[in-house]
């Protein structure tokens, strides 16, 4: 007896059902699509950290090393490697520092017109606050050495204004009085002293000494 195998019937796909498969299959794609281009954003970013990670790592050890060379009292070879961090990686936290090594360098070279030249472009482009102002104390120092006390004591002022340490804006107010004794300012220089005196705790280094150098300027009427 031959049995019967009845033939299954398939509901044909309504236009709803169709639209709405068409419509996932739409949105897979869609998906599938924005996971690779998020995949592909996330390992740019990656590559961008990392590489930016080794760039500071191997400005930090060039760094080392011409430091390493300065302390050596090879101050040539050192001024040298100083010059090439600060060119390879100017704007970095790396630059930054090796420019002002550099030229702390060139002062002890005796090169302080060259420092004075490079200093002034590196305040004048505007770099962070706290570099700024040693690069305005180093400028300052570099203005005394070649008897210019009256831009000297500009330069200090800078450095007090924008050294966020309250140390740091002591010792640049004591350069200030300084360079305005030297300038033959005598009563500037009372009045920065007596600023630091009366603006900034005895604790805080420098302020002694500001005390007993106005102290010395207006012999002893403070």
């Amino acid at each position: 007896m031959t049995t019967m195998v009845e033939p299954t019937i398939v509901a044909p796909e309504t236009e709803q059902e169709h639209g709405v498969l068409g419509v996932l299959k739409k949105h897979q794609t869609l998906l599938t699509r924005g996971s690779i281009a998020l995949v592909a954003v996330a390992v740019g970013i990656w590559f961008y950290l990392e590489s930016g990670r080794r760039k500071e790592l191997a400005a930090a050890e060039a760094l080392d090393r011409a430091r390493s060379a300065l302390e050596s009292g090879n101050v040539p070879v050192a001024s040298a490697e100083f010059q090439k961090v600060a060119a390879s990686y100017s704007g970095t936290e790396a630059g930054y520092q090796a420019t002002l090594a550099l030229n702390e360098a060139r002062l002890i070279q005796g090169q302080t017109q060259i420092a004075v030249d490079d200093l002034r472009v590196f305040v004048g482009r505007n770099p962070p606050a706290a570099h700024a102002g040693s690069g305005y104390s180093l400028l300052g120092t570099a203005l005394e050495n070649q008897g210019k006390f009256e831009e000297a004591a500009e330069a200090y002022a800078q450095a007090a204004e924008l050294a966020p340490e309250t140390y740091r804006k002591v010792d640049a107010h004591l350069s200030r009085a300084r360079a305005l004794r030297l300038a033959g300012k005598p009563e500037e220089a009372v009045t920065t002293l007596r600023a630091v005196v009366g603006g900034f705790s005895e604790e805080v280094p420098g302020v002694s000494e500001a005390r007993v150098r106005l102290a010395e300027l207006t012999k002893g009427a403070m």
